[in-house]
């Protein structure tokens, strides 16, 4: 029996697939951090839950496709931040300091999400305070 032999460029492998598997595979905690200025000092609270609590709550700050290896929550009106992480999969310490420095002010680098979110706190503090 013959096999036939599939053209290189039809198979997975070779370098076009590694950089694939870089891409999914490639969570925040590789990306750089840039600090938010004006970022209050918030209390970490960090939750050791069970890996499918942990998912519910942090699968909507990943891109579709990925999976959440944990999140930082903020409640800035209270001073405090929620990290989330999986008492099934126990996180890194990288992971950890990664979602420490989140609740410490610092987002990954280029993004302004964490800024928009003190911005929309910050009017609605000043909105709240001048309908008093």
């Amino acid at each position: 029996m013959r096999r036939m032999q599939r053209p290189r460029r039809h198979q997975l492998g070779g370098p076009a697939s590694l950089a694939l598997l870089v891409v999914l595979l490639s969570a925040c905690t590789i990306v750089g951090h840039e600090k938010v200025p004006g970022w209050p000092t918030l209390e970490i609270v960090e939750h050791y839950v069970p890996h499918a609590v942990m998912r519910t709550r942090c699968d909507r700050y990943v891109a579709f496709g990925m999976q959440p290896l944990a999140c930082a929550e903020f409640d800035l009106a209270n001073r405090r931040c929620h990290v989330w992480y999986s008492a099934d999969f126990p996180p890194t310490r990288d992971i950890i300091e990664h979602e420490r420095l989140h609740c410490r002010g610092y987002d990954h680098v280029g993004m302004k999400t964490m800024a928009g979110i003190l911005e929309r706190h910050l009017a609605a503090t000043e909105s709240a305070a001048a309908g008093r």
